[in-house]
């Protein structure tokens, strides 16, 4: 077909559809492929025993305390193992470490579906979350390693976050339905099947896209050193932090919003409506990422997002939104689309500058979003939530924060360019 002297071409969509086409080998797909299949696979072994934990507490009876206290025992562990996947990816191979985790996970999970005692059970869950830890860190350090491109980096980001929403959409309802019927202990002896037979199925067909390399650091010093390299990157530390933050909106929400949805009157099943409109927010936020803002500069779409952040939380303080439940589902559907733009795009601008160690960058990158997730989340301890009006206030708190992180982020660009400028050709 001939074009005529008007037509001027493929629309900018249809163009950066063939370019996507192009650029996205078999490789690249297999690898976003197994990436979120390594994230939900993580994620499932907290989400997949959450219905289970008033039924373990009765049958090894322990208290409320201690039952809650294996989901801290699971996350402290979790945030410690991922620094050795890191160097241990970086030096290895991803294909051995991811493996190595799949058999210490399923190792533990199996033990923990024979715990008759809860110090064992800890026990258990922390050989499980070492095992899982792997999943956090190879996910993230295989996309690094094949999408370099930024803007293929940013779209396999945004599915990476939209697969993030399938474990707790999923597990809990299978976990609850083999509790119902079942037990807890079969909970675990089912998933540590699973995990066993993805152990073979990544054997079999994982990819290797950081393949052993000879001639690093040996020695302890190859352990950390690395992370020492890292925390000297800036753009890398601040975007982290800026992770941890935009963490902290959803986990807040989580955590924080059903005290305030029972103040208001709603029932379980009604505060489930607004959940799910934050969770559809997500992933609606995540594929505008991958599909319609991808073209745009990393550093612009960033200040995007907090000025969506801004007008949000402005929009919220004068008005009592939990009036009616229109409002609350708007509410929590806007700031989960926000959310499923800026969590995918601060990975992608904290991990854009990494070169080398993509494994302990990875690794950092989880272990300063986690740690840096809690102290924010101390923040819904300091105010006390009982009003959208509280829960708006920490929010705006929050995009205060990264606000800082940019303007420090641009001050830091700036002395940057000046030290070019003056350095002598």
């Amino acid at each position: 077909m001939q074009q005529t002297a008007g037509d001027t071409g493929p629309s900018l969509q249809a163009e950066c559809e063939i370019i996507w086409r192009a650029i996205m080998s078999a490789l690249e797909k297999k690898v976003l492929f197994t990436s979120c299949f390594l994230l939900i696979s993580g994620l499932m072994a907290v989400d997949f025993f959450n219905p289970s934990l008033p039924y373990i507490m009765s049958d090894l009876g322990a208290s409320q305390t201690a039952a809650k206290t294996l989901i801290v025992v699971y996350m402290l562990t979790l945030g410690l193992a991922q620094f050795f996947y890191g160097t241990f990816s970086d030096r290895y191979g991803r294909r051995p470490a991811i493996l190595v985790g799949f058999a210490v996970a399923a190792a533990g999970l199996a033990g923990s579906s024979f715990c008759r005692d809860m110090s064992l059970l800890y026990v258990a869950r922390a050989v499980t979350a070492f095992g899982t830890a792997g999943c956090t860190v190879i996910s993230r350090a295989i996309i690094v390693d094949v999408f370099r491109d930024q803007k293929a980096m940013k779209k396999a980001f945004s599915y990476f976050a939209m697969s993030s929403q399938f474990s707790p959409a999923i597990a809990p309802l299978i976990g609850g339905v083999i509790q119902q019927y079942y037990g807890w202990s079969m909970s675990f002896l089912t998933l540590s099947g699973i995990m066993a037979g993805s152990f073979l199925c990544l054997l079999l067909f994982m990819p290797e896209t950081h393949p052993h390399r000879a001639g690093q650091v040996a020695g302890l010093r190859g352990v950390y050193l690395p992370y020492l390299q890292l925390m000297g990157n800036l753009e890398f530390v601040l975007y982290s932090v800026a992770s941890a933050v935009i963490f902290a909106y959803t986990i807040g929400f989580y955590a924080t919003s059903p005290y305030v949805f029972h103040a208001l009157g709603y029932s379980p099943v009604g505060n489930s409506l607004f959940y799910l409109s934050y969770s559809a927010g997500i992933l609606s936020g995540s594929w505008i990422m991958g599909h319609v803002l991808a073209a745009m500069s990393p550093g612009r779409l960033y200040i995007g997002t907090i000025a969506g952040y801004t007008v949000l939380c402005a929009a919220g303080m004068p008005f009592d939104i939990g009036g009616s439940g229109a409002t609350i589902v708007l509410f929590s559907g806007v700031m989960g689309t926000v959310c499923g733009v800026a969590a995918p795009l601060a990975l992608v601008l904290s991990m854009t500058g990494v070169e080398t160690s993509r494994g302990a960058a990875s690794a950092l990158q989880g272990a300063i979003k986690m740690f840096f997730t809690g102290l924010f989340m101390i923040g819904f301890d300091v105010i006390h939530v009982r009003s959208f009006l509280s829960l708006n206030a920490v929010f705006a708190a929050f995009t205060l924060l990264l606000w800082l992180i940019a303007g420090v982020d641009r001050l830091a660009r700036a002395g940057a360019d000046k030290r070019r400028r003056e350095t002598p050709a």
